[in-house]
This record gives structure tokens, sequence and C-alpha cells, in this order.
């Protein structure tokens, strides 16, 4: 589905294992095991085509559609903690994205608002959002 390449700066969180990489959510490890309260995350997705290698692993031809996501994660500190290079199946995934900005932001949306493009029911929460972004996996038609 998707091939992602984590890197975290070696100092900021001591050995540091696999184990604890598949434990559950990276940040609040960061924070109840280091001590590294994460802060804010910049990332850019865009699209691009497969290599070879990236093909063979995805079970996709060579130069298929896909998308490239990079996000850097700083600290409170402003110290980047995490840099992460993705590629993603494009005939896998749907990239749904709300930016709250500006006055208003935390008014709550009515469930009934649909906008083109989201189906019905996404982000009817009510709370704030500043940013979401979620990724959908779609069936494989072959």
């Amino acid at each position: 589905m998707a091939i992602e390449h984590l890197h975290v700066p070696a100092g900021l969180v001591p050995d540091l294992t696999g184990e604890e990489l598949e434990q559950g959510d990276l940040y609040e490890h960061f924070r109840d095991r280091h001590g590294v309260q994460v802060s804010e995350a910049v990332q850019s997705i865009e699209p691009t085509v497969v290599t070879r290698a990236e093909a063979d692993l995805l079970d996709v031809p060579e130069l298929s559609p896909a998308l490239l996501f990079e996000r850097l994660t700083t600290d409170t500190g402003g110290r980047p903690v995490e840099y992460v290079h993705s590629v993603y199946r494009g005939d896998r995934y749907r990239i749904v994205s709300r930016l709250t900005l500006g006055p208003g932001a935390d008014r709550p949306r009515r469930s009934e608002e649909h906008h083109p493009g989201i189906p019905p029911g996404d982000f009817t929460s009510g709370a704030p959002v500043i940013f979401s972004t979620r990724g959908v996996v779609q069936p494989n038609e072959a």
C-alpha cells in the first residue's frame, strides 16, 4: 500500500527499538518515554511515479502514479523530531483535507453541511479542527 521511511534524530530518543516503534502512538511514546512534546508538523503531498524498486514492493507497474508525502515534525522548542518520506500507491488512496482559517474557525459545523468530494458524515464531530487529513484505502479492482 505504501513505503514509508521514518527518520528520527538518534540523540533525541536514545536506544529506540523497532519494537517500541510498533507499540502504539509514536508521539505519545516520545512524550511518555523521552520527554519530547511534539508541537507541529508541515507536510507536503505531491504526485509522482514509482521507480522499479518501489513498483516491485507495491505490486504495481513501473512508473505507475503515486503520491509522495514528506513531513517534518518539530517539538515545542522548534527542534526537528521526525522526518517522514512516504510513497503511496496512487490507485488506492483518496486524501481529504480540511483547513480552518480566520474568524469563525471554531464555529461548529452542522451535520447537514456537505461539500463536494467529501462524503456526508465526514468531519461532523462539531469540535474545532485546525487541520485534518485522512487517507482512504480503495479496494483493489484487479
